[in-house]
């Protein structure tokens, strides 16, 4: 979802209210109309990340920029998937550096040691 009017009209379905700004239960339901489908607590994360003014819901503007972080996260795993439906932790880090994070290789791969989601191979599907 790119197109800024196509998004400006998902936003308005989603703030019932026409408050100009979604809550997190708001942003779950809008994410998973596009098969975006986050664990409340995820979102709220999303929220906390892109809540610029730190008022706790979202603007238009807000969800624009999460759009855009989540649509070259899309693609940084797409591309590393490798026709396999599924991504290893080498993938994942290789997605977020690309994407621009930086992180600490021995810390990652511990941390994918220690946490039973990152169990190789990582199994993140990919739409």
């Amino acid at each position: 979802m790119e197109n800024t009017g196509i998004l400006k009209e998902w936003f308005d379905r989603v703030d019932s209210a026409n408050s100009g700004s979604i809550t997190a239960p708001q942003l779950q339901n809008a994410l998973a109309v596009g098969n975006l489908n986050f664990p409340h607590s995820i979102v709220q994360q999303m929220i906390r990340m892109y809540d610029f003014d730190r008022n706790g819901t979202m603007s238009f503007e807000e969800f624009v920029a999460l759009n855009k972080f989540l649509l070259k996260l899309q693609q940084a795993f797409s591309d590393l998937e490798r026709g396999r439906g599924y991504l290893v932790p080498d993938d994942v880090y290789e997605a977020l550096v690309k994407i621009g994070f930086t992180l600490d290789s021995p810390a990652f791969y511990t941390v994918c040691e220690v946490n039973h989601s990152f169990i190789s191979p990582l199994k993140v599907g990919i739409k």
